[in-house]
Formats: C-alpha cells, sequence, structure tokens
C-alpha cells in the first residue's frame, strides 16, 4: 500500500507556534517559582525581627580621664648628726688655767714640790700658751734635782714670753747643772740684763764664774749678792777671796 505524505508546512508551522506557547508557559511558570524562592515568608520575616534583641541607644563619647602627672619621689633630708654638748671655751679654759697656775705659785712658795708639779701641769693641759704655768713647772723640776727635765718646760715658757725672768734664770741654772755652761752663763746674763738685783742669779752667775777659773769676776757677783742679803752670798764671797 502506498501512502500519501502529508503535508510538512502547516505541521511544522503548528509545532513551532505550540512549542513557543510551550516555552512561554515553561517560562512564566519558572518566573512565578523563582519570585515564590526569593519573596521572604512574612511569618518568619516577623519571627526573626522578634528574635532579634533591641539595639541600645547611642552613647555620647566619654572622655578619657586626664593623664595624672608622675608623683615626684620626695627625698628626704639626711639626718643632722648630734654634736657632743660643748665644753669650756678657749676663754674659760685659760682661766681655770690661771687659778691652777697661781695655785702652783702659792706652793711653789711653800716649797711644797708635789702640789707645785701637779697643779702647773694641770694648768699647762688646760691652756698650753700659760708661760709662768711652764716656767714654774720648769722651776720645780730644776729643784727636785731633775733639770735635764726642766730644759723642755723651760724652753716653751721662753719661747711663749720673752720676758718671764724666771724662766731665764732656772734655765740657767739647769744648763750649767747639765755642763751646758756657755749657755748658762748667756742666759744669768740676759736674766741680769732684765733684773740686776736678782741675788739668786748673781750667785748662780758667780757660781758658773768662780768654776771656770774667772776669779775676780765671781767676787763681784758675790758681793752684790750678799749687799742684797741674799743668803749664801757671803759664804761664797769668803770661799772667792781665799782661792
Amino acid at each position: 500500500r502506498r501512502l500519501t505524505p502529508l503535508p510538512l508546512r502547516p505541521f511544522v508551522q503548528q509545532s513551532s507556534e505550540d512549542f513557543k506557547q510551550v516555552a512561554m508557559f515553561s517560562c512564566a511558570c519558572c518566573k512565578a517559582e523563582e519570585d515564590d524562592r526569593h519573596t521572604p515568608d512574612v511569618a518568619q520575616v516577623k519571627q526573626d525581627v522578634s528574635d532579634q534583641k533591641p539595639l541600645p541607644p547611642p552613647q555620647e563619647p566619654v572622655a578619657p580621664p586626664p593623664t595624672a602627672e608622675p608623683k615626684k619621689e620626695v627625698v628626704a633630708p639626711p639626718a643632722k648628726e648630734k654634736k657632743a654638748p660643748k665644753g669650756p671655751d678657749k676663754k674659760e679654759l685659760a682661766k681655770q688655767s690661771v687659778v691652777l697656775q697661781k695655785k702652783g705659785d702659792e706652793a711653789f712658795a711653800q716649797q711644797d714640790w708635789t702640789t707645785a708639779l701637779q697643779m702647773y701641769s694641770e694648768a699647762v693641759e688646760k691652756n698650753p700658751e700659760n708661760a709662768p704655768a711652764w716656767a714654774g713647772r720648769g722651776g720645780v723640776k730644776v729643784r727636785i734635782g731633775n733639770p735635764a727635765e726642766a730644759l723642755s718646760d723651760l724652753d716653751e715658757a721662753i719661747r711663749l714670753d720673752r720676758d718671764n725672768l724666771f724662766a731665764w734664770r732656772d734655765r740657767a741654772e739647769a744648763r750649767s747643772k747639765t755642763g751646758d755652761f756657755v749657755g748658762a752663763l748667756a742666759d744669768f746674763d740676759h736674766k741680769l740684763s732684765l733684773a740686776p738685783a736678782d741675788g739668786r742669779a748673781l750667785v748662780g752667775r758667780g757660781e758658773l764664774k768662780f768654776k771656770q777659773g774667772d776669779k775676780d769676776g765671781a767676787i763681784a757677783d758675790f758681793q752684790l749678792a750678799a749687799r742684797l742679803t741674799y743668803p749664801g752670798a757671803s759664804q761664797w764671797l769668803e770661799r772667792a777671796k781665799q782661792a
């Protein structure tokens, strides 16, 4: 049997139009579905909004606290050393020295050599510039038989006071007793130039001249001492005349 072919044109046209309608329908459906997918559920949105915590109200900016300046380290002043209580001043010590020296002079006049030596020693300790105290202590040492020890005291007395008559006379005696005849004669001469009427110095120089062989010079000193009624001058005068 032979089939008669159908005309293609009308079929094709019909199919193309149908296809366009189908495609348009599909696109409309897809777009509606897409819109549904992107459109949020109202209930879900309300729930999401209700679940969110309310934001706090905006706060004004707070200025930072002022920076405190660093505290300066306070250094305590060094503790002052406690000063020892002041003792007597120099003037007061000098006064005390004079009092002790005069006590020594009183003991010297009474030939109380122990007391005199103690008083003079305390006097020079209080005031090392007390020339009479040095001279007094040196004179005591000459009289108790310590001429060598007396020399340092008498040297100090003369250094402090060139016009101390007792120091010159007693140093002359101390030098004579230690064998320094030249020094002793010089000290006697100086002493008698200051006080010519010193009987002890005249006898002392006369003795020194007699030992050195100066008979006439010794007799002149002994005669002057005898006129001053110095004890022992007359005996020395007779001895020198008979030599």
